[in-house]
């Protein structure tokens, strides 16, 4: 008797030969795919390099019983000042008004049990940049002479990092390698190549030298402020992975 077999019937057969086969390969699709062993190694480079431009903040605080006359004394001293550090040859692009402000004083009076307002305190720091580096002690001592009481900051800077980067920047991968091949061969083998690099560019923070509150009165100009720029620290760091191959 010959058997004759529907289009209906194959299909289903291949549909259940399917159903055989697939939990199989689900299975096998499940299995993670472990990673190659690594070494993980963070490095930094450093490289010391010499400032080339200098950033001077200078200002004036003077205190009146109203807010009026304090704005008008520190006016006239802050104009003073600005046309002695013009004088120095600085262009006016090199110099900005930091910061204004203008606050009460206060006092908490016991015998009233209130705050009162003793007068007005008014505020005024400029900032002035320089690529002549002498200039920096020039410029405090032209605030100092014309009625400035406040040095807010002293900074000494660098235009261009990018030798200076790119050299930390080698140093720390070069750090990095090293690091990554003494550790494989402490564990019995070697560093295959480079997996992974993520860089991290920062410049480690110099100290600002800060002077103290000081009166114009108390300074005659005959020595003039000494300054010594020294040298700042540019850093890169580095995260790497490695491959790690058994002997």
């Amino acid at each position: 008797m010959r058997r004759i077999w529907s289009k209906r019937s194959m299909v289903s057969m291949t549909a259940a030969g399917f159903a055989l086969v697939s939990p199989r390969l689900a299975v096998a699709q499940m299995q993670p795919v472990q990673p190659p062993p690594a070494i993980m190694v963070s490095a930094r480079g450093e490289v010391q390099v010499t400032p080339d431009r200098a950033r001077v903040q200078v200002g004036v605080e003077t205190q009146a019983k109203t807010a009026a006359i304090a704005s008008q004394e520190n006016n006239k001293k802050q104009t003073a000042i600005l046309n002695a550090i013009r004088a120095l040859g600085i262009p006016a692009s090199q110099i900005q008004t930091l910061n204004y402000s203008v606050s009460p004083v206060q006092r908490y009076d016991e015998k009233e049990r209130r705050t009162v307002i003793d007068g007005y305190r008014v505020s005024n720091i400029v900032q002035v940049e320089t690529d002549k580096l002498e200039q920096a002690g020039q410029i405090i001592d032209a605030g100092l002479t014309n009625g400035a009481n406040r040095v807010a900051g002293l900074d000494f800077l660098v235009k261009d990092r990018t030798k200076a980067q790119e050299a930390a920047l080698a140093q720390a991968v070069a750090t990095a390698k090293k690091q990554a091949e003494i550790a494989a061969q402490a564990a019995g083998g070697r560093v295959a190549e480079l997996l992974e690099l993520s860089i991290n560019e920062y410049e480690r923070p110099e100290p600002r030298p800060m002077m103290a509150m000081a009166k114009a009165e108390s300074f005659d100009g005959g020595m003039p402020t000494p300054v010594a720029e020294g040298t700042t620290t540019v850093s890169v760091s580095v995260m790497t992975r490695w491959r790690f191959e058994k002997r």
